[in-house]
């Protein structure tokens, strides 16, 4: 009767040793699944804003087109940097604040130099700007997206702008 209680005892022991690896399993497993999905999801979201920025710096380029059809004595006259707001306007100097979708930054910088580039045509970089979570305190806007373009100057030419 002895050996049989002792046996049970040994048996006991390792079924709560046994449960509880399985459980410390399980919840690694969970733990590593959650992991995945946490940064999917981020990746997910990060993407979808650098799509978006995308955007909004093509449709800077093509605002930038219009001023340059409508209106080129104007166009090149301009020189540096300057801030692009959602209604289509031009503040001379960089952008200090969001003034896209309350979430980003544009600004235009014009170079009217010739350059390796763009040779004699005006060069135009729209810049987009935007912040995550993984951006510090110091850079806020750690991101950007840029897009360049080079603008000829056609007036009395022929050519179709």
């Amino acid at each position: 009767m002895g050996m049989y209680h002792t046996n049970r005892k040994k048996e006991a022991g390792q079924t709560i040793i046994e449960a509880t690896i399985a459980l410390a399993s399980i919840l690694l497993t969970l733990a590593a699944i959650s992991i995945a999905i946490s940064t999917s999801v981020s990746n997910s979201q990060f993407i979808k804003q650098q799509t978006l920025v995308s955007k909004y710096a093509q449709d800077g380029i093509e605002q930038l087109r219009y001023i340059r059809n409508t209106n080129p004595t104007t166009f090149f006259a301009q020189e540096g940097i300057y801030c692009m707001n959602e209604d289509d306007s031009l503040a001379t100097g960089s952008c200090t604040e969001v003034n896209i979708a309350n979430t980003f930054k544009r600004e235009a910088e014009f170079t009217q130099i010739p350059s390796v580039e763009c040779g004699n045509s005006t060069k135009v970089v729209v810049s987009v700007y935007w912040s995550t979570a993984k951006c510090g305190k110091v850079n806020t806007f750690c991101h950007k997206s840029q897009l360049v373009s080079c603008f000829v100057n056609q007036a009395g030419s022929s050519s179709s702008l």
